[in-house]
């Protein structure tokens, strides 16, 4: 049976590359993704989209129900790289966007 693995922050960066590596070892990737045109991306790449977002916590239900059914509760590895980060000069960057970044 192939292993599973689910890469959070998937779309991108450290989590694509992560999961092209894994796919070429053999692994099936259950790629994490925040949007869904990311989803239907990672779906053409041969990876399986889930749709999750970890600021939501019904999302997060969601997409861990859908997991153990992909996977028939026998996922492998979880990769948990999504991540956010507000960029640029301080007075540039809100209070809301400051509160996000730091306190949630």
């Amino acid at each position: 049976m192939q292993k599973s693995v689910l890469i959070t922050g998937c779309s991108s960066g450290i989590g694509l590359d992560s999961a092209l590596e894994l796919k070429r070892q053999g692994f099936q990737i259950l790629a994490g993704c925040r949007k869904p045109d990311d989803v239907a991306r990672m779906n053409s790449m041969g990876f399986t989209g889930v749709l999750i977002d970890l600021d939501s916590p019904e999302s997060v239900d969601r997409a861990a129900d859908e997991v153990i059914a992909l996977t028939d509760n026998r996922l492998y590895g979880i990769f948990n790289n999504a991540g956010y980060g507000v960029y640029g000069p301080l007075s540039t960057i809100s209070r809301e966007q400051m509160e996000q970044q730091f306190f949630q």
